[in-house]
């Protein structure tokens, strides 16, 4: 059972059907969503497979909004989901439109589209604020799209989460533009039976020209930013080397030579075949290297902290409003640092 209606606005048509495909592609029934876009200068004509106009209406299916209907199998496209169902509407003082979905029911046949609040009452009996209302009315008018969803409870965070992508505007914010531009809202949109202003009306019941009194404050944070690195980065490097040392080196020499008279009469002497072994040893010296590592120095990095008092000096703007009030020629300045609270649609 549905209880909710959550609308999304966008500047462009094609964003806003994009939105419809995301729905749909997320399981959300096309007969629980409309699609309504501003067609000025037939850009959009392409789009639509038909031409919405008073032969198109049911009694029977009429929406307590806007006093006409029609069929809501036939404007949301059947099963071919809602952009197949795309139809062209003329709504006097909104001027033309592409649509689809359950709330072209409303604004289709003879008594619909003659003001725009055909639109507005379907979107205010569907749950929309009227002031809301008013204000996407003028969006259309003004060449934006707007789609519109009817949920659950449920799947009211979901489609919220579906719509809030790429395209959707900050309609708060857009509404406070058209604000300064002069649109006054409700009583802008107003119309009569021939679609325009209804100036007695709106004479009667009083116009409220607002002017927002605001006031900037201040905020100084702080946030750490990089000053820049020091990185320390040890290697190991070879350099060639030299050292003497003197090394002692021993030589057998063995010698022929003919046997003198003095080795006849000395160690010969005796049996001279006699067998002897003389076994000499040569003997020397090389260099043995071996190294020996020694710290000879520190390198230490270590980071430290400081604290200082920086002034911040800006500006902030305030909004100060002159009442000049010529019944006693008095003058009173009013200013406010409160803040507009968001809206929440």
């Amino acid at each position: 059972m549905t209880s909710k209606t959550i609308t999304a606005f966008f500047d462009r048509y094609e964003d806003a059907s994009e939105a419809v495909r995301r729905l749909e592609a997320a399981g959300v029934s096309h007969r629980d969503i409309s699609l309504i876009a501003s067609n000025e200068g037939d850009r959009y004509s392409s789009h639509a497979s038909r031409t919405f106009d008073a032969t198109n209406h049911h009694d029977d299916d009429v929406s307590d909004g806007a006093g006409t209907g029609a069929t809501v199998g036939t404007l949301a496209g059947g099963g071919a989901g809602l952009l197949a169902g795309l139809g062209m509407l003329a709504i006097p003082g909104l001027g033309p439109v592409v649509a689809a979905g359950w709330l072209v029911s409303t604004l289709v046949g003879a008594g619909a589209g003659a003001a725009i609040g055909g639109l507005t009452g379907s979107l205010v009996d569907a749950g929309v604020d009227e002031n809301d209302a008013h204000a996407y009315a003028e969006g259309i008018r003004r060449g934006g799209a707007l789609v519109t969803v009817r949920a659950s409870d449920t799947e009211v965070d979901r489609i919220v989460d579906i719509l809030d992508d790429e395209g959707t505007v900050d309609f708060d914010e857009r509404e406070t533009t058209w604000r300064s531009e002069g649109w006054t809202g409700a009583s802008a949109t107003a119309t009569g039976a021939n679609g325009l202003k209804d100036r007695a009306s709106s004479t009667a019941r009083g116009t409220n020209e607002v002017i927002p009194v605001a006031e900037e404050e201040l905020h100084v944070g702080k946030r750490e930013v990089n000053r820049g690195r020091v990185r320390l980065h040890s290697r190991v490097i070879e350099r060639p080397v030299q050292e003497q040392v003197t090394l002692r080196e021993e030589r057998v020499a063995v010698e022929r030579r003919p046997a003198s008279g003095a080795t006849q009469a000395g160690a010969f002497a005796g049996d001279p075949f006699q067998e002897r072994t003389i076994e000499v040893e040569e003997r020397g010296e090389e260099a043995v290297v071996s190294k020996e590592a020694r710290v000879v120095e520190e390198v230490v990095v270590r980071k430290q902290a400081d604290q200082r008092t920086e002034t911040i000096s800006d500006t902030v703007r305030k909004t100060e409003v002159d009442v000049e009030d010529e019944r006693g020629n008095t003058v009173s300045r009013t200013g406010t640092t409160g803040k507009p609270s968001d809206r929440t649609r």
